[in-house]
């Protein structure tokens, strides 16, 4: 079916969705949607949390189904869930701001891959029974080095975010795949990857003066600043993915970019 000017996209997820840390991609599927690409139109919602779980988006996600009454739910949560064990197991900092998240934002990570998809699946059926179709994203690697063992986690993860996708019958926008095969090409990957929780404080001071972009390419890193949030290029890449997989679920025309 296609979009009408109308149409309401609400996107939820985690900070890469919220895009206070590091460049939009809502904003730039926005932009899109505002220019009509690939016949594409209508407005996006930005209703993304930092640290955002698949638990803590599965507790929150009714009013804003209620409050906005979206034709389509764009889900790109999970990362959350890899991330956030496994810096909190590198780091007495990331452990202290883990406790604080759980008690301020019902922010758990899922750990158990069976309880992971059970509480995914939830989710597809609450925007379904709203009346809202879905696209569900996979989520981006934590670092440019694919076999590294956040990695590897999070490839299982999103693997089953994908065989729910499969079970549902909704589409997918497959991030993963996007900048996997963009790192594949990189002679040397970056090892950089968030590590104590001060040196990110850091970053959000640097933020207030220097652009994401600039820190990136200080850092030689291709499509984040940190490893984790994104610059410019790699929020244009999650937005064309994005783009492309509602246009094949809306039956639109891709024309080159």
């Amino acid at each position: 079916m296609p979009s009408s000017p109308t149409d309401v996209y609400l996107f939820v997820g985690d900070s890469l969705t919220e895009g206070a840390y590091g460049e939009s991609y809502v904003d730039r599927v926005a932009e899109g949607l505002y220019q009509g690409w690939t016949g594409l139109t209508g407005q996006a919602i930005n209703a993304g949390q930092a640290a955002d779980t698949i638990q803590s988006l599965n507790t929150r996600l009714a009013p804003l189904l209620r409050d906005y009454q979206p034709d389509w739910v764009i889900l790109a949560v999970g990362a959350s869930d890899i991330w956030i064990p496994w810096l909190s197991s590198h780091s007495a900092g990331w452990w202290l701001w883990r406790q604080y998240r759980r008690a301020w934002a019902n922010q758990r990570p899922t750990t158990d891959l069976d309880q992971f998809a059970a509480t995914y699946r939830s989710l597809i059926d609450q925007a379904q029974r709203a009346g809202a179709r879905v696209l569900v994203c996979t989520a981006s690697p934590m670092g440019e080095r694919i076999s590294s063992p956040p990695n590897r986690l999070m490839a299982r993860a999103n693997g089953a975010i994908k065989q729910v996708a499969t079970d549902r019958g909704v589409p997918v926008a497959d991030v993963w795949r996007a900048f996997v095969e963009e790192y594949a090409v990189l002679p040397r990957p970056s090892r950089r990857v968030p590590g104590e929780w001060l040196f990110t404080w850091v970053d959000r001071g640097r933020l207030r003066s220097t652009s994401p972009d600039q820190i990136s390419r200080r850092r030689r890193l291709h499509l984040t600043f940190d490893g984790l949030h994104l610059n410019s290029r790699g929020a244009d890449l999650w937005a064309a993915t994005i783009l492309r997989a509602l246009a094949l679920a809306q039956q639109r025309t891709i024309v080159p970019r």
